[in-house]
């Protein structure tokens, strides 16, 4: 799963050694006094990591300090010596190291497995600054490494998905890069090292330090991600735009057949609240109109599930994909057969503003335990996003189970 993190084998220790070289250079490594060296030598070569909360580390030592530290890590774990990496025939891997080669280490009891988010690794108690490389080096420092003798691996990490995420939910990522917001720039400026790049060295730095590294992803994407503006036919969409048309057409329909047992005057009011509350949202309603109002939009429910279903069969489908094929690759300057993959949509938020302006969004993921499709209800309040009803294999509304849902 994460093969597509590592570089190729060619000079593997010898490029680590240089990033790591001009790590200690940046965090001025040699300023460490010889008490501190002490300590960290004594504590970590006893426990074989620092035995320290994720707070106290961040607030007690110093990025040199860490890397010092880890470093004793890395040469209980065999795979540093004398201030460089090694790693018998470029193996970073601690499971291949040991010729694991089932499931059976990561179920053996005591065995840790910490779930970790990149991003939330930071000092929240002085800046909202998100979690930074040297941050993640702090997490690795103080992880247990378990006892290898009796088969108990070094603390598993779990890590969540560090992709740039749609309601900043990890698990709606817009594209498969890595998030911008956990660039260290301080490492960019001095190394190269993008945050795509630097996340594959935290990785790298784990795994020889004897941690297995596992990753979280679920078969789900943002909205608008770059998959989907690339292969539009991998979503269901709808055209909200003319899904409002019909339902207003619908609006007229069941004003004219509450006209003969209701007052024509209130019909009116309630048919161009309806109408207005599809585009906008909401509208105030006094308590005279609501018990005419609920019958007027219980009627329209059912309308508003017929049209969605009806949108969500095949052949209008194929006519929506065909369409969002082509704006996508309008807005690309190029032919639609030539979009295909994420690296090709290069002006992502201009594709996407100009999808919501023609009212083309793709469907949402619907809510836990709901049955069939999503049902448009109408435009939030302030008319920027459509809002969506779910109802479970009873028909009974489930929408508030949509927490990351519109």
């Amino acid at each position: 799963m994460l093969s597509f993190l590592f570089q190729k084998k060619e000079s593997q220790d010898e490029k680590l050694n240089t990033v790591y070289s001009n790590l200690k250079k940046i965090y001025s490594y040699e300023e460490i006094d010889d008490d501190r060296k002490n300590y960290l030598k004594e504590t970590v070569g006893k426990f074989g990591y620092l035995p320290y909360s994720h707070a106290k580390v961040l607030e007690e030592l110093t990025p040199a300090e860490t890397l010092f530290a880890l470093e004793i890590k890395w040469e209980k774990e065999g795979c540093f010596k004398n201030g460089e990496f090694h790693f018998k025939n470029f193996c970073e891997s601690p499971l291949v190291r040991r010729n694991i080669k089932n499931s059976n280490w990561i179920k053996k009891e005591q065995h840790n497995i910490k779930l970790i988010n990149l991003a939330g690794l930071g000092n929240g108690n002085k800046s909202e600054v998100t979690g930074k490389f040297v941050d993640w080096l702090r997490q690795l420092l103080i992880l247990p490494v378990g006892n290898i003798e009796n088969g108990v691996f070094p603390t598993t990490l779990y890590l969540i998905p560090f992709h740039p995420r749609e309601f900043g939910c990890a698990y709606l990522p817009s594209s498969n890069d890595v998030s911008a917001n956990l660039e260290d720039s301080e490492i960019k400026n001095a190394i190269g090292l993008d945050a795509k790049e630097q996340v594959k060295l935290f990785i790298r730095l784990a795994q020889l330090a004897g941690h297995p590294v596992i990753y979280d992803i679920l078969p789900q994407t943002g909205r608008f991600s770059k998959i989907v503006l690339a292969n539009p036919h991998i979503a269901r969409w709808y055209d909200i735009k003319t899904l409002i048309k019909k339902l207003e057409d619908e609006i007229d329909l069941i004003a004219a057949e509450l006209e003969s047992k209701y007052e024509k005057e209130d019909v009116a009011i309630i048919k161009d609240l309806l109408k207005q509350t599809l585009s906008n949202g909401s509208g105030d309603l006094s308590d005279y109109y609501k018990e005419l109002y609920k019958i007027f939009d219980e009627k329209l429910l059912e309308k508003k599930k017929l049209l969605s279903r009806k949108m969500l069969e095949k052949q209008e489908q194929i006519k929506l994909h065909k369409i969002i094929k082509e704006i996508v690759a309008k807005n690309h300057k190029t032919k639609p057969q030539n979009i295909s993959e994420e690296k090709d949509i290069k002006n992502q938020a201009q594709t996407i503003q100009e999808l919501i302006s023609k009212g083309y969004w793709p469907a949402p993921g619907g809510a836990w335990c709901s049955a069939g499709v999503p049902v448009f209800d109408k435009m939030s309040e302030c008319g920027s996003y459509p809002m969506f009803r779910h109802f479970d294999f009873k028909e009974v509304d489930v929408t508030h189970f949509a927490n990351l849902d519109t």
